[in-house]
């Protein structure tokens, strides 16, 4: 399976991105749309406009995964605004969130999400890297940490499993950049610009 990743830099990309976040909230957050209504079938939020979005399209040019990378948000972040936890010791311009981390069922197997999520890695760690970014939330479930480590992307827990706002079940967490660049050694040393608009 070939895959194009990409940064999304058009409105129209954008807009085909809302619509998959959207048609993964059906199938795997129902609750999460009765509480947020949704009258054009797109999923976005008040933190899009403080992101950068990467995307997997698949041989026919369809959106088959996405990630977002949040930062410099005036109105924070969503998992320091939706769970509890002391985040006093993150400065703020060093501080991002990476989250709505999607992939089309059909290409949830072992062999094409390794493929996707080595992209994505390589796409948040320059992305991180070109502006600063010392650490990185998430508000994951068990499973996903367990998940994300096996791609050696190390989220470190803050607190205990604790009810998300919206979501369910999850830990706050955090990524330092320098440990995800020690975990995964090749990212440095091919540090270019590919990735980084």
């Amino acid at each position: 399976m070939n895959f194009t990743f990409l940064e999304v830099t058009s409105s129209d990309m954008l807009e085909k991105v809302f619509a998959f976040r959207y048609k993964i909230f059906v199938e795997m957050f129902p609750k999460y749309l009765q509480m947020h209504p949704l009258t054009d079938e797109k999923e976005h939020d008040k933190y899009d406009p403080y992101a950068v979005h990467f995307v997997a399209l698949d041989e026919g040019g369809e959106v088959c995964a996405t990630v977002r990378f949040i930062h410099n948000s005036p109105i924070g972040y969503p998992t320091e605004n939706d769970m509890t936890f002391n985040n006093k010791k993150f400065e703020r311009d060093k501080l991002g969130e990476m989250s709505r981390i999607f992939i089309d069922a059909k290409y949830r197997n072992i062999k094409t999400t390794k493929i996707i999520m080595q992209e994505v890695k390589k796409f948040m760690y320059y992305k991180m890297t070109n502006l600063g970014i010392e650490y990185t939330y998430g508000a994951l479930e068990k499973n996903f940490i367990r998940l994300l480590k096996i791609y050696k992307i190390s989220y470190c827990t803050l607190t205990d499993e604790q009810q998300h706002k919206y979501l369910g079940l999850r830990y706050p967490c955090i990524l330092y950049t320098e440990q995800l660049g020690i975990d995964n050694p090749e990212l440095i040393i091919n540090m270019d610009n590919k990735y980084v608009k």
